[in-house]
Protein backbone atom coordinates (compact mmCIF):
# COMPACT_ATOMS: atom_id res chain seq x y z
CA UNK A 1 0.00 0.00 0.00
CA UNK A 2 1.38 3.52 -1.20
CA UNK A 3 1.57 6.89 1.05
CA UNK A 4 2.03 7.15 4.68
CA UNK A 5 -0.69 5.76 7.18
CA UNK A 6 -2.67 8.29 9.26
CA UNK A 7 -4.61 7.93 12.06
CA UNK A 8 -7.32 10.52 13.26
CA UNK A 9 -9.63 10.72 16.12
CA UNK A 10 -11.53 13.78 15.44
CA UNK A 11 -13.78 14.83 17.95
CA UNK A 12 -15.94 17.24 19.29
CA UNK A 13 -13.17 18.65 21.63
CA UNK A 14 -9.84 17.45 20.19
CA UNK A 15 -8.25 16.53 16.91
CA UNK A 16 -5.45 13.44 17.31
CA UNK A 17 -3.33 12.49 14.61
CA UNK A 18 -1.23 8.81 14.84
CA UNK A 19 1.61 8.72 12.03
CA UNK A 20 2.95 5.32 10.90
CA UNK A 21 6.67 5.44 12.60
CA UNK A 22 5.86 8.79 14.70
CA UNK A 23 3.26 7.92 16.70
CA UNK A 24 0.75 10.65 17.87
CA UNK A 25 2.05 13.79 15.76
CA UNK A 26 -0.71 16.07 16.64
CA UNK A 27 -3.13 16.55 19.80
CA UNK A 28 -5.12 20.05 19.66
CA UNK A 29 -8.47 21.71 20.61
CA UNK A 30 -11.06 21.20 17.30
CA UNK A 31 -11.43 24.70 17.17
CA UNK A 32 -10.55 27.26 14.00
CA UNK A 33 -10.56 31.20 14.41
CA UNK A 34 -11.88 32.94 11.65
CA UNK A 35 -11.60 36.26 10.03
CA UNK A 36 -14.82 37.46 9.82
CA UNK A 37 -14.73 40.17 7.35
CA UNK A 38 -13.13 37.70 4.69
CA UNK A 39 -14.68 34.29 6.04
CA UNK A 40 -10.72 32.80 5.92
CA UNK A 41 -9.19 31.01 8.78
CA UNK A 42 -6.43 33.07 10.80
CA UNK A 43 -5.55 30.44 13.70
CA UNK A 44 -6.20 26.24 14.26
CA UNK A 45 -5.97 24.27 17.38
CA UNK A 46 -4.46 25.71 20.10
CA UNK A 47 -3.48 28.71 18.69
CA UNK A 48 -7.45 29.39 18.00
CA UNK A 49 -8.59 28.04 21.27
CA UNK A 50 -6.02 30.45 22.89
CA UNK A 51 -8.23 34.06 21.04
CA UNK A 52 -11.58 32.13 22.81
CA UNK A 53 -13.13 34.72 24.89
CA UNK A 54 -10.16 37.00 24.37
CA UNK A 55 -10.83 38.40 20.37
CA UNK A 56 -12.69 41.62 18.68
CA UNK A 57 -16.23 41.26 17.07
CA UNK A 58 -14.23 40.91 13.79
CA UNK A 59 -12.67 37.34 14.43
CA UNK A 60 -14.78 34.47 15.34
CA UNK A 61 -14.42 30.91 16.76
CA UNK A 62 -15.96 27.73 15.74
CA UNK A 63 -15.85 24.30 17.29
CA UNK A 64 -16.18 22.07 13.81
CA UNK A 65 -17.00 18.95 15.43
CA UNK A 66 -20.16 18.81 17.50
CA UNK A 67 -21.82 15.68 19.56
CA UNK A 68 -19.28 13.84 17.14
CA UNK A 69 -20.87 14.99 13.55
CA UNK A 70 -19.12 17.48 11.51
CA UNK A 71 -20.77 20.91 12.01
CA UNK A 72 -18.86 22.97 9.77
CA UNK A 73 -17.48 20.85 6.93
CA UNK A 74 -15.15 24.23 5.14
CA UNK A 75 -13.29 25.03 8.40
CA UNK A 76 -13.13 21.04 9.22
CA UNK A 77 -11.78 20.30 5.71
CA UNK A 78 -9.04 23.23 6.19
CA UNK A 79 -8.44 22.27 9.67
CA UNK A 80 -7.18 18.86 8.94
CA UNK A 81 -5.89 19.97 5.48
CA UNK A 82 -3.45 22.13 7.34
CA UNK A 83 -2.16 19.54 9.85
CA UNK A 84 -1.89 16.41 7.53
CA UNK A 85 0.04 18.95 5.27
CA UNK A 86 2.06 19.43 8.36
CA UNK A 87 2.28 15.94 9.29
CA UNK A 88 3.05 14.38 5.65
CA UNK A 89 4.95 17.38 4.09
CA UNK A 90 5.16 17.15 0.47
CA UNK A 91 5.10 13.31 -0.09
CA UNK A 92 4.22 11.84 -3.74
CA UNK A 93 1.73 9.46 -2.74
CA UNK A 94 -1.36 10.66 -0.70
CA UNK A 95 -1.57 9.20 2.74
CA UNK A 96 -3.62 6.43 3.78
CA UNK A 97 -6.12 7.38 6.70
CA UNK A 98 -8.16 5.41 8.80
CA UNK A 99 -10.69 7.60 11.02
CA UNK A 100 -12.56 6.31 14.07
CA UNK A 101 -16.32 7.48 14.07
CA UNK A 102 -19.17 6.91 16.50
CA UNK A 103 -21.18 3.94 16.51
CA UNK A 104 -24.21 5.90 15.69
CA UNK A 105 -23.26 7.88 13.21
CA UNK A 106 -25.51 7.96 9.80
CA UNK A 107 -24.56 7.00 6.69
CA UNK A 108 -24.70 10.47 5.92
CA UNK A 109 -22.32 11.73 8.03
CA UNK A 110 -20.14 8.99 7.43
CA UNK A 111 -20.22 10.20 3.71
CA UNK A 112 -19.33 14.34 5.26
CA UNK A 113 -16.38 12.74 7.05
CA UNK A 114 -15.51 10.87 4.28
CA UNK A 115 -15.61 13.94 1.49
CA UNK A 116 -13.85 16.06 4.38
CA UNK A 117 -10.62 13.46 4.89
CA UNK A 118 -10.40 13.30 0.92
CA UNK A 119 -10.60 16.96 0.26
CA UNK A 120 -8.54 17.57 3.11
CA UNK A 121 -5.59 15.41 1.18
CA UNK A 122 -6.66 11.77 1.82
CA UNK A 123 -5.78 9.36 -1.19
CA UNK A 124 -7.76 6.33 0.67
CA UNK A 125 -9.53 6.51 3.72
CA UNK A 126 -10.84 4.06 6.18
CA UNK A 127 -13.95 4.52 8.54
CA UNK A 128 -13.81 2.19 11.90
CA UNK A 129 -15.73 2.39 14.94
CA UNK A 130 -14.37 4.58 17.56
CA UNK A 131 -15.35 2.57 20.84
CA UNK A 132 -13.97 -0.73 18.92
CA UNK A 133 -10.78 1.40 18.60
CA UNK A 134 -10.97 2.71 22.35
CA UNK A 135 -11.28 -1.19 23.28
CA UNK A 136 -8.25 -1.57 21.77
CA UNK A 137 -6.31 1.45 22.98
CA UNK A 138 -7.17 -0.08 26.37
CA UNK A 139 -5.94 -3.29 25.83
CA UNK A 140 -9.26 -4.66 26.33
CA UNK A 141 -10.08 -5.63 22.50
CA UNK A 142 -8.63 -9.62 22.42
CA UNK A 143 -9.18 -12.84 20.50
CA UNK A 144 -10.55 -14.38 23.45
CA UNK A 145 -13.67 -15.78 23.77
CA UNK A 146 -15.73 -13.78 26.61
CA UNK A 147 -16.83 -9.87 26.17
CA UNK A 148 -14.96 -7.49 28.05
CA UNK A 149 -16.48 -4.05 28.11
CA UNK A 150 -14.89 -0.19 27.73
CA UNK A 151 -16.75 3.01 28.40
CA UNK A 152 -15.37 6.19 26.64
CA UNK A 153 -16.78 9.26 28.16
CA UNK A 154 -15.95 12.13 26.39
CA UNK A 155 -16.48 16.03 26.10
CA UNK A 156 -20.24 16.01 24.56
CA UNK A 157 -20.95 12.11 24.40
CA UNK A 158 -20.11 8.54 26.08
CA UNK A 159 -20.17 5.19 24.20
CA UNK A 160 -19.67 1.68 25.54
CA UNK A 161 -18.67 -1.43 23.85
CA UNK A 162 -18.71 -5.47 24.86
CA UNK A 163 -15.68 -6.79 22.56
CA UNK A 164 -15.23 -10.67 22.37
CA UNK A 165 -12.74 -12.00 19.60
CA UNK A 166 -11.74 -8.86 18.98
CA UNK A 167 -15.25 -7.46 17.60
CA UNK A 168 -17.28 -5.21 19.06
CA UNK A 169 -20.53 -7.79 20.30
CA UNK A 170 -22.74 -4.85 22.02
CA UNK A 171 -22.40 -0.82 21.71
CA UNK A 172 -24.43 2.32 22.38
CA UNK A 173 -23.93 6.12 22.57
CA UNK A 174 -25.11 8.09 25.55
CA UNK A 175 -25.24 12.03 24.11
CA UNK A 176 -24.30 13.57 27.77
CA UNK A 177 -20.35 13.89 28.59
CA UNK A 178 -18.27 15.48 31.11
CA UNK A 179 -18.77 18.76 28.68
CA UNK A 180 -22.59 18.91 31.07
CA UNK A 181 -20.46 19.52 34.62
CA UNK A 182 -18.86 22.06 32.74
CA UNK A 183 -21.65 23.73 32.31
CA UNK A 184 -23.05 23.22 35.62
CA UNK A 185 -20.60 24.66 37.24
CA UNK A 186 -20.77 27.85 35.17
CA UNK A 187 -24.66 28.39 35.37
CA UNK A 188 -24.03 27.70 39.32
CA UNK A 189 -21.08 30.76 39.75
CA UNK A 190 -23.79 33.10 37.40
CA UNK A 191 -26.63 32.14 39.43
CA UNK A 192 -25.60 31.94 42.87
CA UNK A 193 -22.27 34.12 43.18
CA UNK A 194 -23.41 36.87 39.92
CA UNK A 195 -19.87 35.66 38.26
CA UNK A 196 -19.54 34.92 34.81
CA UNK A 197 -16.55 32.43 33.95
CA UNK A 198 -15.77 31.47 30.68
CA UNK A 199 -15.02 27.91 29.29
CA UNK A 200 -11.18 27.04 29.95
CA UNK A 201 -12.10 28.57 33.33
CA UNK A 202 -14.34 25.75 33.99
CA UNK A 203 -12.32 23.23 32.48
CA UNK A 204 -10.14 23.97 35.20
CA UNK A 205 -12.34 23.79 37.69
CA UNK A 206 -13.73 20.53 36.62
CA UNK A 207 -10.06 19.43 36.19
CA UNK A 208 -8.83 20.54 39.57
CA UNK A 209 -11.33 20.13 42.11
CA UNK A 210 -14.09 18.71 41.43
CA UNK A 211 -15.05 14.45 42.36
CA UNK A 212 -17.74 12.05 41.67
CA UNK A 213 -18.12 11.52 45.67
CA UNK A 214 -17.63 14.53 48.26
CA UNK A 215 -13.98 15.00 49.22
CA UNK A 216 -12.86 13.97 52.55
CA UNK A 217 -10.21 16.56 52.37
CA UNK A 218 -11.91 19.87 50.92
CA UNK A 219 -9.72 21.41 48.06
CA UNK A 220 -10.08 24.97 46.30
CA UNK A 221 -8.52 26.92 43.83
CA UNK A 222 -8.59 30.63 43.13
CA UNK A 223 -10.06 31.54 39.48
CA UNK A 224 -10.37 34.62 37.93
CA UNK A 225 -13.85 35.83 35.98
CA UNK A 226 -16.59 38.92 35.38
CA UNK A 227 -18.45 39.86 38.07
CA UNK A 228 -22.22 40.14 36.52
CA UNK A 229 -23.45 43.00 38.36
CA UNK A 230 -20.66 45.69 37.37
CA UNK A 231 -18.88 43.80 34.49
CA UNK A 232 -15.25 44.19 36.08
CA UNK A 233 -12.52 41.77 36.57
CA UNK A 234 -12.81 39.34 39.46
CA UNK A 235 -10.74 36.69 41.02
CA UNK A 236 -11.86 34.78 43.37
CA UNK A 237 -11.88 31.45 45.52
CA UNK A 238 -14.19 28.21 44.79
CA UNK A 239 -13.78 24.76 46.36
CA UNK A 240 -14.78 20.80 45.89
CA UNK A 241 -17.67 21.11 48.92
CA UNK A 242 -19.22 23.85 46.82
CA UNK A 243 -19.36 22.95 43.64
CA UNK A 244 -19.97 19.48 44.20
CA UNK A 245 -24.13 19.12 44.26
CA UNK A 246 -24.06 20.63 41.09
CA UNK A 247 -21.27 18.33 39.63
CA UNK A 248 -23.28 15.13 41.61
CA UNK A 249 -26.27 16.07 39.70
CA UNK A 250 -24.70 15.44 36.58
CA UNK A 251 -23.07 12.49 37.68
CA UNK A 252 -26.45 10.86 38.70
CA UNK A 253 -27.60 11.37 34.96
CA UNK A 254 -24.64 10.39 33.33
CA UNK A 255 -24.81 6.98 35.81
CA UNK A 256 -28.18 6.49 35.24
CA UNK A 257 -27.77 6.78 31.65
CA UNK A 258 -25.21 4.25 31.30
CA UNK A 259 -27.05 1.94 34.34
CA UNK A 260 -30.14 1.93 31.32
CA UNK A 261 -27.99 1.21 28.75
CA UNK A 262 -26.27 -1.69 30.36
CA UNK A 263 -29.28 -3.67 31.08
CA UNK A 264 -30.27 -3.70 27.65
CA UNK A 265 -26.81 -5.85 27.28
CA UNK A 266 -27.47 -9.76 27.11
CA UNK A 267 -27.12 -11.78 30.33
CA UNK A 268 -24.22 -13.88 29.47
CA UNK A 269 -22.26 -10.82 27.99
CA UNK A 270 -22.98 -8.76 31.11
CA UNK A 271 -21.56 -11.68 32.99
CA UNK A 272 -18.61 -11.69 31.58
CA UNK A 273 -18.52 -7.85 31.74
CA UNK A 274 -19.25 -8.27 35.13
CA UNK A 275 -15.82 -10.92 35.66
CA UNK A 276 -13.66 -8.82 34.01
CA UNK A 277 -14.90 -5.42 35.15
CA UNK A 278 -15.18 -2.15 33.07
CA UNK A 279 -12.18 -0.09 31.81
CA UNK A 280 -13.21 3.35 31.42
CA UNK A 281 -11.13 6.31 29.30
CA UNK A 282 -11.79 9.25 27.56
CA UNK A 283 -11.22 12.86 29.20
CA UNK A 284 -14.18 11.97 31.29
CA UNK A 285 -12.44 9.09 33.08
CA UNK A 286 -9.87 11.76 34.80
CA UNK A 287 -13.02 13.22 37.33
CA UNK A 288 -11.47 12.42 40.73
CA UNK A 289 -13.25 9.18 42.09
CA UNK A 290 -15.70 8.61 39.15
CA UNK A 291 -14.07 4.93 38.67
CA UNK A 292 -15.39 4.17 41.89
CA UNK A 293 -18.43 6.15 41.73
CA UNK A 294 -19.40 4.16 39.20
CA UNK A 295 -18.53 0.69 40.79
CA UNK A 296 -20.50 0.91 43.79
CA UNK A 297 -23.58 2.12 41.65
CA UNK A 298 -23.40 -0.33 38.70
CA UNK A 299 -22.28 -3.26 40.82
CA UNK A 300 -19.30 -3.84 38.62
CA UNK A 301 -15.81 -3.03 39.47
CA UNK A 302 -14.69 -0.04 36.65
CA UNK A 303 -10.83 1.32 36.61
CA UNK A 304 -9.16 3.87 34.60
CA UNK A 305 -6.55 3.24 32.21
CA UNK A 306 -3.01 4.96 31.99
CA UNK A 307 -3.15 7.91 29.33
CA UNK A 308 -7.11 7.53 28.95
CA UNK A 309 -7.56 10.70 26.75
CA UNK A 310 -5.22 9.01 24.48
CA UNK A 311 -6.61 5.84 24.17
CA UNK A 312 -9.22 5.70 21.55
CA UNK A 313 -6.28 7.59 19.21
CA UNK A 314 -3.59 4.82 20.15
CA UNK A 315 -6.58 2.02 19.38
CA UNK A 316 -6.72 3.72 15.94
CA UNK A 317 -2.51 3.26 15.78
CA UNK A 318 -3.43 -0.28 16.09
CA UNK A 319 -5.56 -1.00 13.36
CA UNK A 320 -4.28 1.28 11.05
CA UNK A 321 -0.89 -0.77 11.36
CA UNK A 322 -2.79 -4.36 11.32
CA UNK A 323 -4.47 -5.06 8.49
CA UNK A 324 -5.74 -8.35 9.69
CA UNK A 325 -7.27 -6.31 12.55
CA UNK A 326 -9.27 -4.18 9.99
CA UNK A 327 -10.53 -6.86 7.67
CA UNK A 328 -11.82 -9.20 10.92
CA UNK A 329 -13.94 -6.36 11.50
CA UNK A 330 -15.18 -5.71 7.87
CA UNK A 331 -13.00 -2.49 7.61
CA UNK A 332 -11.29 -1.41 4.07
CA UNK A 333 -10.42 1.07 2.56
CA UNK A 334 -12.07 3.28 0.18
CA UNK A 335 -10.66 5.42 -2.70
CA UNK A 336 -12.12 8.71 -3.36
CA UNK A 337 -13.85 8.17 -6.38
CA UNK A 338 -15.70 4.92 -4.44
CA UNK A 339 -17.09 7.45 -2.34
CA UNK A 340 -20.68 7.79 -4.33
CA UNK A 341 -20.82 3.95 -4.94
CA UNK A 342 -19.63 2.39 -1.58
CA UNK A 343 -21.79 5.32 1.09
CA UNK A 344 -25.72 4.93 0.34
Amino acid sequence: MKGMKIGIDFGSSSLKIFAEGKGIVVDEPSVVAIDNETGNPIAFGQAADKVYGRCSDSIGITKVIRDGIVSDFVMAERMLRYYLQHVCGNRIYKPNVVIGLSSNTSNLEKKTFLDVVTLAGAGRVCLVDGILASAFGCDVATDKIGGRMVIDIGHNITEYAIVSMGGVVASGVIKRGSYEIDKAISNHLKQNRDILIGPHTAREIKNKITSANLRECESALFVSGKSNLDEMPISFEITSTEVYPYVDEQINFLVQDIKDEISRIPPELLADAADHGIKLCGGGSLIFDIAERLSNQLGIRCEGVSEPIQAKIRGIGKLMLNNDLLENNGYHFIFKDEIKNKIQ
